[in-house]
């Protein structure tokens, strides 16, 4: 029997406080390669030339190249905010953002699994065609939908009528990098662009990864922008947190470093 559009739809699940879902963590069980990359950086704040730079960072992890030549590509679990922003004016567009690098090399990535981790930081609404938007207050020109391409999301609330915190995303994201570090897995972050948020998050893995070497590395992409430019350019940060790297923006340096790390394998 050929599978239909119900087979493919996005498995989603939804978490209140503290609880932890086993179901969706059985994702991780799934046969590919165990390796967690963690994308995270600029939204909503990104600047069309910082957008048009991150094309460099999808070409890297896509293994795409200029004359066609097979190069290495992402395989492993990628793991980030599961969310797409659209113009409130036109909702035909999509706002550039760190959240459509994975979807946009699903299709060149066949050993690779995508999971989305979304907070509720807001009453949640649905919308024919659009899905669950999950955030569509404020005076931004732009409303965010749960990603319509992705294996399967979680999304995080306090409770029923509490709104989470941005934060929690990035914790989350740790808790489960960490859970599969103590099973042998391996991890990297990869920054590009961010604010406030990917700061907290930046920190907290150059913090762990001085209690482990062999993992909670991180990826800074120079010249994308705000906080991953900072921690890119701050010297005595980079010399006191030796898991942080630097890399690109141009794709051949940003390949050079993704291998290095481990995120990318030759196609098979």
């Amino acid at each position: 029997m050929s599978k239909t559009f119900i087979d493919s739809a996005t498995d989603l699940f939804w978490a209140s406080g503290r609880e932890k879902s086993a179901r969706f963590a059985v994702n991780f069980s799934r046969n590919v390669r165990h390796f967690v990359l963690r994308l995270t950086g600029g939204c909503g704040l990104l600047s069309p030339e910082h957008a048009a730079g991150m094309k460099n960072l999808e070409d890297a992890l896509a293994g795409r190249s200029a004359n066609g030549t097979p190069q290495p590509r992402f395989s492993g679990f990628g793991l980030f905010g599961g969310t797409r922003m659209l113009r409130k004016d036109d909702p035909s567009v999509i706002v550039p953002g760190i959240t459509e690098v994975f979807p946009n090399i699903t299709s060149e990535c066949p050993e690779a699994v995508f999971l989305g981790v979304a907070a509720r930081t807001e009453k949640t609404k649905h919308s024919q065609p659009y899905g669950i938007i999950m955030s569509s207050e404020g005076n931004h020109d732009f409303f965010t939908i749960l990603h319509p391409t992705m294996t399967a999301a979680i999304i995080l609330q306090p409770g029923v009528d509490a709104d989470a915190l941005w934060d929690d995303e990035y914790k989350e994201c740790i808790f489960y990098c960490d859970e599969l570090r103590k099973a042998a897995w391996q991890n990297l972050l990869v920054v590009y662009n961010g604010g406030g948020i990917a700061e907290k998050e930046i920190l907290a893995w150059a913090k762990l990864g001085k209690l482990d070497r062999s993992n909670w590395k991180v990826l800074l992409i120079k010249g994308s922008g705000r906080k991953a430019d900072q921690y890119a350019g701050d010297e005595s940060f980079l010399a006191e947190h030796p898991t942080v790297h630097v890399a690109g923006p141009d794709i051949e340096s940003t390949r050079e470093k993704l291998l290095e790390l481990g995120a990318l394998t030759w196609p098979k």
